[in-house]
């Protein structure tokens, strides 16, 4: 404290107690405690080592009568914080009190099923069919293991998949060189997505009694060579969507019919299906009200004017009401922000990874190809949020020196 002397000292003719001395130095007699009862000090702090000290120390003044009142006043008034709840004690699962149902919500988005990104060509990252299929069954494993582990704890039985588009890499014409960076024609990546997805959409009734899946289309599937001329109901990824639900409707049961605003919708059997023709799905999961967009056209978090904060500010003024969860792919980059009270945007990762697109642009982009999973509670919404990552950073990176090589 400011002025205060380091060690007790109290004004000559007080007489010492325990620990302390009378001061030796000439014309003081002050009586003061020395901080190490072993010290063989002989000198206040006002004379250290014999000497008198520049700015003596001011003996700090007795609390007034008024002061000792207010202090004791506010102890006195203080209200303790709450207190702890039992169940946080609780040693036993079933006295914690987890006993609220929750569901799970996960995205989905940029497979780029087929996709061929050549090392040679990139100079440290590759992605192929192979390494694709490899991180799908990562990405199974990953959200069955997170929902084991949760459902320990939380009553947790219904499943809800945005899947935001970009499950196929395309046609082959949507920039020059597209062609050269994919292993297969359209129509067998379509194939091939149908019979993988179709498993794993199966697979997931071992931990659920209901999934629910919501689908919005991505810029890869679009059918025309240029963006400006494609039209968002003809998307290759639609169709394959359309066959996987078929193909489950004859294991899981389930009916269709066609919305007044563009969803082709599987419901009734263990697993729905809603199939956007637009661009964005309007999902309501426990009174939180979700939209899933797959991203293109808009930027990231970072932008200001055109990124994705400002459109969904835009559409909450849009819908009449505030979007708490704003999910989104298309970058390639994982990214989230809360920026508005009861609204976030969350930005799914990629199954690719680093690419020759994410590498080339001024703001490279390198991250871990990952995919989010959370749950969703009724009063509190997002309450637990898993990334799901579907490749190590040695797997990713493949970096070589030149003049590093070992003999």
């Amino acid at each position: 404290m400011g002025g205060e002397p380091p060690w007790a000292c109290y004004p000559e003719g007080r007489e010492p107690v325990q620990g302390e001395r009378p001061c030796q130095f000439p014309g003081c007699g002050d009586i003061f405690a020395p901080p190490n009862p072993r010290s063989t000090s002989k000198y206040c702090p006002k004379h250290p080592g014999g000497r008198v000290r520049a700015n003596p120390p001011e003996p700090q003044p007795d609390l007034s009568a008024e002061q000792l009142e207010r202090l004791s006043g506010f102890l006195r008034e203080r209200v303790p914080l709450l207190p702890i709840p039992p169940k946080i004690f609780a040693t036993r699962i079933e006295d914690m009190g987890f006993d609220t149902p929750q569901e799970g919500v996960a995205l989905f988005s940029d497979l780029h099923y087929y996709s061929q990104i050549d090392r040679r060509v990139t100079g440290i990252c590759e992605y192929n069919i192979d390494i694709a299929r490899d991180r799908m069954a990562r990405w199974r494993d990953g959200l069955l293991r997170f929902t084991q582990m949760n459902q320990l704890w939380v009553p947790l039985d219904t499943l809800h998949i945005f899947a935001l588009g970009d499950e196929l890499e395309g046609h082959g014409r949507m920039f020059p060189t597209q062609a050269l960076q994919m292993s297969e024609s359209l129509l067998f990546q379509v194939m091939g997505f149908v019979e993988d997805m179709t498993d794993v959409l199966l697979s997931f009734l071992a931990r659920y009694k209901k999934v629910i899946i919501y689908k919005v289309v991505g810029n890869h599937g679009r059918t025309a060579e240029r963006a400006r001329d494609s039209y968002g109901p003809d998307n290759a990824e639609l169709f394959a969507w359309e066959i996987i639900a078929e193909r489950v409707r004859g294991a899981c049961g389930g009916t269709w019919q066609e919305t007044t605003d563009g969803v082709h919708a599987l419901t009734g059997g263990s697993i729905d299906f809603h199939l956007h023709r637009s661009f964005l799905a309007k999902v309501d999961i426990l009174g939180w009200r979700c939209v899933g967009r797959h991203g293109h056209g808009i930027r990231g978090l970072d932008s200001t004017y055109v990124g994705a904060l400002d459109n969904k500010l835009r559409l909450n003024s849009v819908l009449g009401e505030i979007i708490h969860y704003y999910f989104k792919g298309h970058l390639h980059e994982r990214q989230s922000a809360e920026s508005e009270i009861g609204g976030e945007v969350i930005q799914n990762g990629s199954f690719v990874g680093p690419s020759l697109l994410t590498l080339e642009r001024s703001r490279a982009a390198a991250t871990l190809p990952s995919q989010e999973f959370m749950l969703f509670h009724p009063r509190y919404g997002k309450t637990h949020q898993h990334t799901i990552h579907l490749a190590t950073a040695e797997e990713v990176r493949q970096v070589r020196w030149i003049g590093e090589e070992k003999e």
